[in-house]
């Protein structure tokens, strides 16, 4: 039987028993060993209030704790931590194992981490290509078996087992001896007791049973209060022999935007100023990151005024109004609809298009207007573009002809509303002589030579949003992906083959019955392996990319679905969710991952049908905001409060000027009528080049900052005079006919009443051809022409 005085205690301490204002990771705490620690962090909500507490733990024997919250084991026990603070209480449960055993330091968890931490394995030190100083370690520590061989091997000078004060590995990074990477930690700190012991005991190596699996870091994603607050990072490793440890100060930390948030070495954030980032945290070749979030000073205030028009507005002005942002109202009829054309198939509306739309009071014109758009043969021609130009058609052998039969393949499946799934595998099991048949036979000429690697890099690139080609090397800096995941998959392409098929060298791509990828460490052939683990053998009689093809399009694949749904958001609204849109990965999380997730679970659960889901795009609210900025969203470029305005492509701008002027650009190579957006290889054109079309030498995104040659080419080039010299003014047309129609059909638009009453004075003391050129060359230099707002 157990006193009252003994209830009364368990009471105190019991979590359950106490309000529930505040919080402490971890709620149970397990320490291993005679060194074993455990930073702790006590939330109220979602703010730190550690510093704030007073930790005291029911049977001190046990472990010690911290002012600052950081548990030492002490002896084999269990016990109680209680915190109390003047937001509350809570506790957290103590339990520590073999404290009086002295375990033999473990070369993998304790000392390669230390090189991570200090920096001496960065790309720019040690553990670059090359290594610094005839010193060479893996990146980040991914390879510790090759880090314990540079340590230990060599002349023997880095480490001396007879005076381990001396070992170099000790004296450079503390300065006690030249050193060109400076001082990465002190005598005497932890850093340096760690690595002496560990030559004192021998300098042994652990292999078996401490690989670490997993990392982990608390919190994933935090909303700071404002400039100035703080918050904990805490990591925790998971190692192959099942055990798992606290390992804030052992691994290394970096913001992805360092004028948002600040982290120091132990992990301690700073907030500096309104906005959003994350935090990369790594070691030993894992890494994660964790989400920060600083809000505006004021609350929104409109929300629940807000209409949504689909989950998409649901997605987004839940984040902003976390993060006290208002979103700026609905655009106008005359911006929507001047948007929608040049978003959706890249030309503008007709004079009659644009007054009919603006005149109109059916509720739902824009829905009705958006799916008219989709139905078009130009918005086929849009995507079949972005995709011939993805796929780097025309490049090498196959030339234009080959980048022809890649266009017309991918005009008519977006045409036809071919599922996206299926367009892929089409590709990926594409073969045969390039320039003959409807098929898609040069899609392989996306690399420059049938090179598996090259392939691995491309393809995943394009369709998985992965860039892996750091991995051909060395194991990935900044994700999970290793040497053997990036060959493995390269396996999948070992038996594309090419061959000429005619004495012209023509080329075709074949699926040869053998050939291997080879590893370039083990130098054995490597089995295809998808990315989620799993070998698929490789089955001579049989084509194995069906396999990759069934596994990459899959509703379960974490990457196909994301990926695809993520370009598509891009093209809409400015910016991806992931930016750049090929480069997921942990370290580069989604701004907005709900979203994200939304919106690859509806374009894979509609069977990839991309009108519909670029139609839940086009009808959300979102994409019809203003781009007005208001007060509290000015400086958002994150999270799509308000339209992001963007200068249109090259094409676009080509298309258009043709289209007001009413003068077709010719294309060399190309018949009489051509436009822009379907020319299909090169760049015919000065402007086309000049204004970022890409020269498609490798998969990348265009470049659409602004220069100094674009501006001259404008103002005075050939592009705009030559048809302003040939354009002129229907005379059939009074002023101010003529005047709405030049607005209409470059802006959608009418001219307001200032613009009116100036043009129409103007009118009455020149020339009326000269005042109309002059008109349209300002509106086509103007930025309310040439951005799509």
């Amino acid at each position: 039987m157990r006193t009252a005085i003994e209830i009364l205690a368990l009471l105190v301490v019991t979590p359950a028993a106490w309000p529930a204002g505040i919080s402490v990771y971890p709620a149970a705490v397990r320490l291993q060993g005679a060194r074993a620690t455990q930073v702790l962090v006590v939330n109220a909500g979602e703010r730190d209030i550690t510093a704030e507490c007073e930790f005291r733990l029911r049977n001190p024997t046990i472990a010690a704790v911290t002012k600052d919250g950081v548990l030492t084991a002490a002896s084999d026990g269990r016990t109680t931590l209680s915190v109390t603070c003047k937001e509350g209480r809570a506790a957290a449960s103590v339990t520590v194992a073999a404290a009086a055993e002295k375990p033999q330091l473990s070369f993998v968890k304790d000392v390669v981490p230390i090189f991570t931490m200090a920096g001496c394995a960065n790309s720019n030190c040690h553990g670059s290509i090359r290594g610094q100083a005839g010193f060479k370690l893996s990146l980040f520590g991914y390879e510790p078996d090759d880090d314990y061989h540079a340590i230990t091997g060599g002349d023997g000078r880095r480490i001396n087992r007879a005076e381990p004060e001396k070992s170099l590995i000790l004296a450079k990074p503390t300065f006690q001896t030249q050193h060109g990477g400076g001082v990465r930690f002190a005598v005497g700190s932890l850093e340096y007791r760690t690595i002496l012991e560990w030559i004192q005991g021998g300098a042994p190596y652990d292999s078996a049973g401490s690989c670490i699996v997993s990392l982990s870091v608390f919190p994933e994603e935090r909303i700071l209060s404002g400039e100035g607050a703080t918050h904990q990072l805490v990591a925790t490793a998971k190692y192959s022999d099942g055990t798992s440890r606290d390992v804030t100060h052992l691994v290394q930390y970096a913001s992805n935007n360092a004028d948002v948030v600040r982290v120091s070495a132990n992990g301690k954030i700073k907030a500096l100023r309104p906005g959003e980032t994350a935090v990369m945290v790594r070691t030993l070749g894992q890494a994660v990151a964790a989400r920060f979030y600083i809000p505006q000073p004021q609350p929104a205030e409109q929300y629940s005024r807000a209409p949504r028009n689909n989950y998409i507005d649901e997605h987004v002005f839940a984040k902003l109004e976390r993060l006290h942002i208002n979103p700026s109202p609905l655009a106008g009829d005359e911006h929507f609809l001047r948007r929608v054309y040049l978003d959706a198939i890249g030309l503008l509306p007709t004079e009659a298009e644009a007054a009919g739309f603006l005149k109109s009071a059916d509720p739902l014109k824009r829905s009705k207007l958006i799916d008219a758009l989709l139905a078009r043969t130009e918005f086929s021609e849009f995507w079949a573009l972005k995709f011939t130009e993805l796929f780097r058609a025309g490049t090498h052998e196959a030339g234009q002809k080959g980048a022809r039969i890649i266009y017309q393949y991918l005009k008519r499946s977006f045409q036809g509303n071919k599922p996206y799934h299926k367009i892929v595998t089409e590709l990926l099991l594409s073969q045969g002589q390039h320039l003959f048949g409807p098929q898609p036979t040069s899609f392989y000429n996306i690399s420059r030579d049938s090179n598996p690697a090259d392939h691995a890099t491309n393809i995943s690139q394009v369709f998985l949003g992965l860039r892996m080609e750091c991995a051909k090397c060395h194991n990935h800096p900044w994700e999970k992906w290793t040497q053997n995941d990036f060959y493995g998959f390269a396996g999948f392409f070992a038996r594309v083959a090419k061959k000429e098929v005619y004495q012209n060298d023509e080329n075709g791509h074949y699926y040869a019955e053998e050939g291997a990828v080879e590893h370039p460490k083990t130098k054995k052939p490597v089995s295809p392996k998808y990315l989620d683990g799993a070998i698929e053998p490789d089955q001579p009689e049989k084509d194995i990319r069906e396999y990759l093809a069934r596994w990459m399009t899959s509703p379960q694949n974490p990457f196909f679905s994301r990926a695809i749904a993520n370009r598509v958001w891009k093209h809409y609204l400015g910016r991806g969710l992931v930016e750049e849109v090929d480069d997921f990965r942990v370290t580069n999380p989604p701004t907005n991952p709900g979203l994200l997730d939304a919106l690859a679970a509806d374009l894979s659960g509609r069977g990839y049908d991309l009108r519909h889901l670029i139609r839940v795009i086009l009808n959300s609210r979102t994409y019809q905001l203003s781009g007005e900025p208001n007060d509290s969203n000015r400086d958002d470029t994150l999270n799509y409060s308000r339209y992001f305005l963007r200068r249109m492509l090259a094409e676009q701008m080509l298309d258009t000027i043709s289209q007001v002027t009413g003068v077709a650009e010719r294309y060399r190579g190309y018949p009489p009528g051509t436009r822009a957006m379907q020319v299909y290889s090169g760049s015919p054109s000065y402007m086309l080049s000049a204004f970022g079309r890409l020269p498609r030498d490798t998969i990348c995104e265009r470049d659409h900052q602004p220069d100094i040659a674009q501006t001259l080419h404008l103002i005075s080039g050939d592009t705009i005079h030559k048809k302003l010299a040939q354009w002129k003014p229907d005379p059939a047309l009074d002023e101010e006919s003529q005047l709405n129609r030049l607005f209409l059909t470059s802006l959608a638009r009418y001219p307001r009443p200032a613009e009116r009453a100036r043009l129409l004075a103007d009118l009455k003391q020149r020339d009326r051809r000269e005042v109309f050129q002059d008109l349209l060359w300002a509106i086509l230099n103007s930025k309310e022409f040439l951005y799509n707002h």
